[in-house]
C-alpha cells in the first residue's frame, strides 16, 4: 500500500515525534511504502528513511539516498518549504527555525505557514498518488489535509494528539474553528486514548461520532527488561521535562515521605524548570524546610500548591528521611542511552498535574519490567489501569491526583516495598503485556486498518 503521512515537526523527541517516526517505520517493515512529509532535516541516523529531499513549489525534489539498510516497504521524506518560522505548542530549540507558539502566530504567519503546507501536501499527492493519507495533531494537519484533498479529490484520516489540544484548540477560538473544519471532514480519526477523544470531542463535537482509540506504542526491542541483583537498593525514577505540568517537584518532596529504606532516587530529563528544581533538591537535602517550601510555592502556585502544603506540615523527621536518599541527575538522555538505563529502575514515577493523552514513558517502562507509578487522570490514568488489569493487581500503581504528594509516596511504598521476587514478576507480566498490545508493529496495524476502513 502507499501510504502520505503528513507530519509538521522532526522525528524525535515529543511523543507525535517519536510515534509518526516509529509508524513510519513499521510500516516499512510490513512492505508499504511511505511518504513521510515533515521538517526532519538530518533522517539518516534514524535508520528507516532511504532518501530524502526538499519539497519547494514549481520543482519536483531531489531526492538524496540515506544508505538505509533494505526493508519490504519504503519510506521516502520531503521537507515542505515553509520559510523560517516554526509554528509550535511549548517552545524548544529547532535548529534552523525559528520556533514561534501557535498561540503567538499572527494571522498573516499563520495563513503563509498554512498555504506553504496545503500546496506541498497536494503537490505530494498529485506526485505520489497514495491509497491512504494520514494527518496528525487537531490543528494545523487535518485542514491542511481537508485543503489538499479537496483539490485532488482525496480522502484522509487524522490522529489526535495532547499538545495541540492543550496550547492551541482550547486556548484560542480561531483554532478551533480550524480544528473543527479539519476533524469534521476526516474520513475517520483516531485518539491515543479514551479520554483524548472526549476532551476534543468538547470543543469539537463532530469528533465523537467518528473517534476511535488507537494507543501510541513504545519500542519493545529497544526497551526491554535486564538482569536484576535482588540484593540492590530500589530505585525510583522520574523521565520528562522539567516543567511544572510534569510534576516532578511532587516527586521531589514525595520521597520523604517512604518508608522503603533503603531507596535511591534516579531523575532523567531537561527543561526550563531546572534551576528551580536543583533548588528544591538542595534545600530538601540539607533539610532546610523553610526554603524548599518557598521554591514548591514558586513553581506550582495554588491550586496546584500540594507540595508547599505537604512540606508545611513536615519536621526534623522528614528532614532525616529525605537526606538519607541518594538522587542522581543524569540530564536529557534520547531513547538509546534511555534504554540502557530504565530498566534498572524499580518504578517510574510519571507525576503529571495536568491531563496527558496517553504516556508513552509509561509504557516504555512496563516494557522494561518496571512497574509505572500514575495519577488516575486523563490518559495517563488509562495507561496505568491497563498495566494493572494486565498484572492483575488494580489500584497498585495509580494514585489520587487530588493528594499527589501522599499518594506518590504511599505508591511507591506499595511497590517498593513488595518482596524483590514479586515485584520482578509483575514487572515482567508488565513487560508481556507491552510487547503484545503496544508494539509500534501492533499499533502502526491499527492505525492503519483505521485508515483504510470502509
Amino acid at each position: 500500500m502507499r501510504i502520505l503521512l503528513w507530519h509538521g515537526y522532526l522525528l524525535t523527541g515529543s511523543g507525535s515525534n517519536v510515534l509518526t517516526a516509529n509508524v513510519a517505520r513499521a510500516w516499512r517493515g510490513q512492505g508499504h511504502d511511505v511518504l513521510l512529509l515533515c521538517q526532519e532535516r538530518a533522517p539518516e541516523p534514524l535508520g528507516f528513511v532511504d532518501a530524502h529531499g526538499d519539497l519547494a513549489p514549481g520543482r519536483a525534489p531531489s531526492l538524496r539516498a540515506t544508505g538505509a539498510a533494505g526493508a519490504a516497504g519504503r519510506v521516502e521524506l520531503l521537507r515542505p518549504a515553509i520559510g523560517e518560522v516554526l509554528p509550535v505548542y511549548v517552545l524548544d530549540e529547532y535548529e534552523g527555525f525559528v520556533a514561534k507558539r501557535f498561540v503567538d502566530l499572527s494571522d498573516d504567519e499563520l495563513r503563509a505557514y498554512t498555504d506553504a503546507n496545503v500546496a506541498a501536501l497536494a503537490d505530494a499527492i498529485e506526485r505520489f498518488r497514495p491509497d491512504t493519507i494520514v494527518t496528525g495533531h487537531e490543528v494545523m494537519g487535518p485542514y491542511v489535509a481537508r485543503r489538499a484533498c479537496e483539490a485532488t479529490g482525496h480522502a484522509y484520516t487524522a490522529k489526535l494528539h495532547g499538545s495541540a489540544l492543550e496550547y492551541a484548540v482550547r486556548p484560542q477560538e480561531r483554532y478551533r474553528r480550524y480544528a473543527t473544519d479539519g476533524l469534521c471532514a476526516a474520513r475517520a480519526v483516531t485518539g491515543g486514548s479514551e479520554y483524548m477523544i472526549r476532551a476534543v470531542a468538547s470543543l469539537v463535537p463532530c469528533v465523537e461520532q467518528r473517534a476511535s482509540v488507537v494507543n501510541p506504542g513504545c519500542d519493545v526491542e529497544l526497551f526491554r527488561p535486564a538482569e536484576r541483583d535482588a540484593g540492590d537498593a530500589p530505585v525510583a525514577a522520574f523521565v520528562g521535562k522539567f516543567i511544572p505540568s510534569k510534576g516532578v517537584h511532587d516527586f521531589l518532596v514525595a520521597l520523604g515521605l517512604t518508608t522503603v529504606d533503603p531507596l535511591r532516587a534516579v531523575i532523567v530529563g531537561f527543561g526550563s524548570l531546572e534551576p528551580e528544581l536543583h533548588a528544591l533538591h538542595d534545600a530538601l537535602a540539607t533539610g532546610d524546610l523553610a526554603a524548599a517550601r518557598a521554591v514548591a510555592a514558586r513553581i506550582a502556585p495554588p491550586p496546584q500548591d500540594d507540595a508547599a502544603r505537604t512540606l508545611a506540615s513536615q519536621g526534623a523527621a522528614y528532614a532525616a528521611r529525605w537526606a538519607g536518599i541518594e538522587v542522581e541527575w543524569t540530564g536529557r538522555l534520547e531513547h538509546g542511552p534511555l534504554s540502557r538505563r530504565l530498566p534498572y529502575f524499580d518504578a517510574l514515577v510519571v507525576p503529571s498535574v495536568l491531563a496527558e493523552a496517553f504516556g508513552m514513558v509509561a509504557i516504555e517502562a512496563a516494557a522494561c519490567g518496571v512497574l509505572p507509578v500514575v495519577p488516575a487522570h486523563s490518559g495517563i490514568g488509562e495507561a496505568g489501569a491497563a498495566i494493572e488489569d494486565a498484572i492483575g493487581r488494580p489500584g497498585l500503581l495509580t494514585y489520587d491526583p487530588s493528594e499527589p504528594v501522599a499518594g506518590i509516596a504511599a505508591a511507591l511504598d506499595r511497590v517498593l516495598g513488595m518482596p524483590f521476587d514479586e515485584r520482578r514478576a509483575l514487572g515482567l507480566a508488565a513487560a508481556r503485556a507491552a510487547r503484545e498490545r503496544w508494539s509500534w508493529d501492533t499499533v502502526a496495524r491499527a492505525l492503519l486498518a483505521r485508515a483504510t476502513a470502509r
